[in-house]
């Protein structure tokens, strides 16, 4: 089996409403579907989910690299050759993630249609087959994210909720003693500044919010600041979680040298696709660094596959964050990923071949 075409195409579908981080506010995603196609007509389908508030890269960036730069590199390799295939859209063009994320995608789609196999039996098989969900609120008033968060956890059964901080911490404080208040000792919070304290304000602000029990602190201060992470995960009782100081094994790395964490969010887009993100996740088994499977908030196609990924992969020790389908006022597939599929909390895994989703047919035709 060899690639004989890779074809990127614009795809922008608005959220339900912004959805609103310390550094910014995301009103559409903006994302690139990726066709590969094999000289045995199966046929592969990823996905790359940029954010312009968060990544380094543009959906007119990806739809660059991968038509003039990483398709060219890798036309005529065998699609199970993840290695070599990796290694030439490196050579061909360093970082670019997330455009390198929507071919390896692609990739374990068409291996699964080729196998008869669904995507998670070629990364270690099955260790769980429903995948526990965290509702995350965004930032908005005091009163809206304290309602959004019960919502959710009495209507959908969610155990666990993330609330958006960063910005103001006096604010942050409130919010998180009101979630706590309304939602009672049960529920798991756990709270991300997207990069927004310093290390003085997040060391003195995180300290009195422990008090409400937290289940970890994500990425409290920005993401070049390892020694400023360390500093806070040593004095703090809390699991620091890091997200944007991870894009890759080697930042990964870093981070468990450094003692700058204790817990990895790993977001397939950031190392580059399902590939490199096991090896993320086997150096954080090894050095007993947790994981989670945050999100991109892609669309289905980037949703399954972190489903997939979350399924095989035991470091995956909390509640994940797939939750494109829950956010977004449409889908490129005809899988359901919305709240109605969410029972006790928790999303299947698919279990179909390859990546386990269909297009939709209006997303069939546009190549």
């Amino acid at each position: 089996m060899r690639i004989t075409s890779i074809k990127a195409y614009p795809v922008n579908i608005p959220y339900k409403k912004p959805f609103v981080i310390t550094g910014g506010a995301s009103a559409v995603g903006d994302h690139v579907l990726v066709r590969l196609e094999t000289d045995t007509d199966v046929v592969g389908y990823g996905e790359a989910a940029p954010m312009t508030s968060y990544s380094d890269e543009t959906q007119n960036d990806i739809l660059n690299a991968i038509n003039k730069y990483l398709a060219p590199a890798v036309i005529g390799c065998d699609p199970f050759d993840l290695e070599e295939i990796h290694s030439r859209m490196a050579r061909a063009l360093p970082g670019h993630h997330f455009s390198r994320a929507a071919i390896d995608l692609a990739l374990y789609d068409v291996q699964g249609k080729a196998l008869g196999l669904p995507a998670y039996k070629l990364m270690g098989g099955c260790v769980r087959d429903r995948i526990p969900m965290a509702w995350v609120v965004g930032m908005g008033t005091i009163d809206e994210m304290v309602a959004e968060a019960v919502e959710h956890v009495r209507r959908y059964g969610f155990k666990t909720v993330k609330l958006k901080i960063g910005r103001d911490p006096r604010k942050d404080l409130e919010v998180v003693r009101l979630v706590r208040q309304a939602l009672g000792p049960d529920v798991k919070i756990r709270v991300d500044a997207n990069q927004g304290y310093d290390v003085a304000t997040a060391i003195r602000t995180l300290r009195k919010m422990e008090e409400y029990d937290l289940e970890l602190i994500e990425q409290p201060v920005p993401r070049h600041n390892l020694l400023g992470m360390a500093e806070v995960a040593a004095a703090l009782d809390t699991p620091i979680e890091a997200d944007e100081s991870m894009f890759d094994q080697f930042e990964a790395m870093t981070l468990i040298r450094l003692k700058a964490c204790d817990i990895i969010n790993i977001k397939i887009m950031k190392p580059g696709g399902l590939y490199p993100s096991k090896k993320v996740a086997a150096l954080c088994e090894a050095a007993g660094i947790s994981c989670l499977v945050g999100s991109m908030v892609e669309f289905g196609l980037g949703t399954a596959a972190g489903l997939h990924f979350a399924a095989s992969t035991p470091a995956v020790e909390h509640a994940c964050e797939p939750v494109g389908g829950f956010l977004y006022a449409g889908d490129v597939v005809q899988e359901d990923f919305s709240l109605s599929a969410v029972v006790d909390g928790c999303l299947p895994v698919p279990q179909k071949p390859g990546l386990g989703v269909t297009l939709k047919p209006e997303y069939q035709t546009i190549w």
